[in-house]
């Protein structure tokens, strides 16, 4: 029988459950086609077609010109825009900057035949929609492993509180950082370290007072927002993560852990591991896992799991207690659910999301 512990510096409460289907375009397994066009001679046909809303949901990926790629349903179309919901608005797309559109089903299709080329960009995440934006590799700028490491070891930093640490990731320019929910523990504010490359060696820019910004105890994730004045106070640059796209991940594909863990009383920062997939549907308490043979250990807790192009496509989260090659992560689908509904999970006792129980008037 399987132990399974947190990979954290101190002891972690792990709480599983599935809450929610995922939002995002490319994990539903039948979406309806995009409607057929109508006889062009029926000018009026056409027009009505064009005007009125959409009666159901056409989840298309929409490539436009200049390298954009956009996950969303279709809900009105006119001769010189369409109207696409991403989610948590609408966006309008002009009819002269849409290169193509597709169906998931034309979609899979190309990606299988054209190795995930199409839709298989990196996800860039959007504060002011909620939205993970996804733009196509440039397969004529592809950067060697060391490259491409390196510049994620920017991104990875160490998130710490008076119960213990782990690592997390820079998630966006506006100072949002995502790790563990057991790495934070109850603690409403945490210390960020970021480590500072100049030349050949890596600065330390501890950053106090960073607040807790939203979590889920059953996905086992927390965004921690950075104390933006420090930053800008110490002149450091933020370098973000990109997120892979949905269902880009394949087994037996190679993938790095990158974090934090600590050996005795010495954190051994920006250790990297590498290993393969193992499964992308390992299920513990409802909740789905990637499994892999990268090696993580305490303190590696809130890490990325990435894939050969450094693009995220997993939260370290879990490992089997005395057993090597096996631990598990977050997968980027539920990561990227998390991000669209974070508003849902915000740290605060106002939140009109979150239900409260209230005592009876005696």
């Amino acid at each position: 029988m399987l132990r399974f512990q947190t990979p954290r510096l101190s002891l972690a409460i792990r709480a599983f459950a599935l809450s929610a289907t995922l939002l995002l375009a490319g994990v539903a397994a039948a979406e309806d086609a995009k409607p057929a066009a109508p006889p062009a001679a029926d000018a009026k046909a056409e027009s009505a077609r064009t005007t009125a809303p959409a009666t159901k949901e056409t989840r298309t990926l929409w490539q436009l010109k200049g390298g954009g790629e956009i996950f969303g349903n279709l809900i009105k179309e006119t001769p010189e825009a369409v109207f696409v919901d991403i989610g948590p608005e609408v966006i309008r797309i002009p009819v002269a900057g849409v290169e193509r559109r597709l169906t998931p089903e034309e979609f899979t299709a190309e990606a299988q035949k054209n190795g995930s080329m199409t839709g298989g960009g990196s996800g860039v995440f959007d504060p002011e929609t909620g939205s993970v934006i996804f733009r196509r590799r440039d397969s004529s700028n592809l950067k060697s492993q060391t490259e491409i490491l390196n510049a994620a070891k920017r991104s990875v930093v160490l998130v710490s509180n008076s119960r213990g640490r782990g690592s997390g990731w820079v998630l966006d320019l506006e100072g949002r950082i995502v790790t563990n929910h057991h790495v934070i523990g109850n603690e409403k504010y945490q210390t960020v370290t970021i480590f500072v490359q100049k030349g050949n060696q890596w600065e330390r820019k501890r950053i106090d007072d960073c607040k807790v910004e939203a979590f889920s105890k059953i996905y086992d994730i927390a965004i921690v927002r950075l104390n933006m004045d420090k930053v800008r106070e110490e002149g450091i640059e933020l370098h973000p993560i990109s997120i892979a796209a949905p269902n880009s991940l394949e087994a037996g594909e190679n993938v790095f852990a990158i974090g934090n863990p600590g050996m005795g009383g010495q954190i051994l920062e920006h250790s990297i591991s590498e290993g393969i997939v193992s499964s992308l549907a390992r299920n513990f308490e409802d909740i789905i896992y990637v499994q892999t043979t990268a090696a993580v250990n305490p303190g590696n807790s809130g890490g990325p799991l990435l894939n050969a192009a450094g693009e995220v496509v997993g939260l370290i989260t879990l490992k089997a207690t005395f057993q090597e090659g096996i631990a598990f992560a977050l997968p980027g689908t539920l990561i990227m659910h998390f991000l669209e509904t974070s508003k849902a999970f915000e740290y605060s006792e106002t939140n009109r999301n979150q239900g409260y129980r209230y005592l009876p008037p005696s």
